[in-house]
């Protein structure tokens, strides 16, 4: 298969940090770095590790930090509107200069924007992922501003030549908000680590360990509150798990685990794990916890999105425990596909009795095991997502009808 010239356009470069990034780094490892190159922020370069970078060139634009006082911060804020516009001119003359084939953007920011305007301006097919619900009421303080990006989206998505969400409950709100037609595509990994740990009884002296790897924001953050409460009060120690401990695999200063009133002898923050790693340190675990908030003004999230985390879960073939409220797009996954031991009531209680009936059935952990890997091969392999991601843009270019952006036949709607 020919191998195709892309460009990639997006706040966040393809790395293993941030949600749709994730998904884009792994899609995009092994292409070759002479037909790839990557269009991003200044901030989403400072966010990413330099290991977890795809390899290949990286054009950064410059943007200015916010600012607390009115003013300044009303001037910053235009200033950075304007450089989309440079956004979009550095990548017209990308396109040209690296005969582009295709661009590949992430609905999420602003930089799809300038993307998309890129793409009919040079006739190139791009391809979009919706990996979250960035247009809802919580993206922007303004109705005009929410109304004027969810218009210029749902142009962009109709001329997109193809178009990928995260979740079935993605594509229902694409269809529904923006009347056109996507494929969902699951976040994804490597092949899955070969070990037994999974199925043995947990031995370990001092009680189980729980495991959260990922970044911690408000999508999470309410959740992990509960669980690190359940194991500094001691609950867990009176329903007869004496010494449970819960790690966290993220970035977090000593100052940021006092803040949150996690700093306890049995909350172990590990740091950021980079994804070489990050299967060891999966199988190390007794418990991975996978949680979605129950906050309600995390619910245009937690509806539709899906954790990219959860495919690392699965092929870490361990026990694991999703918590998050019923209507979650993940709690609905793992109902259907039955990998994991579910809590969707938001108590302290529940919590509790989900983790002690992990700790105390190995023929449970077992059969949660057994099933996480079953799941991971069918719908999360990254090999054959790569396989049919590389068939459809063979298709895309191919079909695609270059030049006709000049006479306005691809910007419909």
């Amino acid at each position: 298969m020919r191998t195709p010239r892309l460009l990639y356009v997006g706040e966040f470069p393809p790395s293993n940090h941030h949600g749709g990034a994730i998904l884009l780094k792994r899609l995009l490892y092994k292409h070759p770095a002479d037909c790839l190159a990557v269009i991003t922020s200044q901030a989403g370069m400072r966010a990413s590790q330099a290991t977890g970078l795809v390899e290949c060139p990286h054009i950064v634009v410059p943007a200015f930090d916010t600012s607390r006082y009115l003013l300044i911060g009303a001037l910053i804020r235009a200033a950075n509107c304007l450089g989309l516009a440079l956004v979009a001119l550095r990548t017209i003359m990308e396109v040209r200069r690296r005969q582009v084939e295709a661009l590949i953007t992430i609905v999420q920011g602003r930089y799809y924007l300038a993307a998309a305007f890129a793409a009919w301006v040079t006739a190139t097919p791009h391809v979009t992922i919706v990996h979250d619900n960035s247009i809802s009421a919580y993206a922007s303080p303004s109705d005009f501003v929410r109304g004027l990006k969810r218009y210029l989206t749902r142009k962009i998505l109709r001329n997109a030549a193809h178009i990928y969400v995260v979740s079935p409950e993605m594509q229902r709100l694409v269809s529904r908000e923006y009347g056109v037609e996507s494929e969902i595509q699951l976040p994804s990994t490597t092949e899955p680590a070969c070990h037994a740990e999974g199925r043995a009884p947990i031995t370990r002296e001092g009680g189980p360990v729980i495991l959260f790897a990922g970044l911690i924001g408000y999508t999470v953050r309410d959740c992990l509150d509960l669980l690190a409460g359940l194991i500094t009060s001691g609950q867990l120690e009176e329903d007869g798990m004496s010494g449970a401990k819960l790690h966290l695999c993220t970035t977090m200063t000593d100052a940021e685990i006092r803040t949150c009133g996690w700093d306890h002898e049995d909350i172990v923050c590990r740091g950021w794990v980079p994804q070489s790693e990050l299967a060891s340190v999966l199988s190390s675990a007794d418990i991975l916890f996978l949680p979605y908030s129950f906050l309600e003004g995390s619910r245009g999230a937690v509806e539709t999105a899906f954790p990219s985390k959860t495919a690392d879960y699965l092929a870490a073939g361990k026990p694991i425990l999703v918590f998050g409220p019923k209507y979650s797009s993940l709690v609905r996954y793992a109902s259907e596909q039955g990998f994991a031991e579910i809590v969707d009531d938001f108590s302290p209680a529940a919590l509790g009795k989900g983790i002690h009936k992990i700790a105390f059935s190995p023929l449970y952990r077992e059969h949660l095991a057994a099933r996480a890997l079953e799941v991971f091969s069918a719908n999360h392999d990254i090999r054959y997502q790569q396989r049919k991601f590389y068939l459809t843009l063979e298709k895309v270019i191919h079909a695609f009808p270059r030049g006709s952006a000049a006479s306005g036949q691809i910007l419909i709607g």
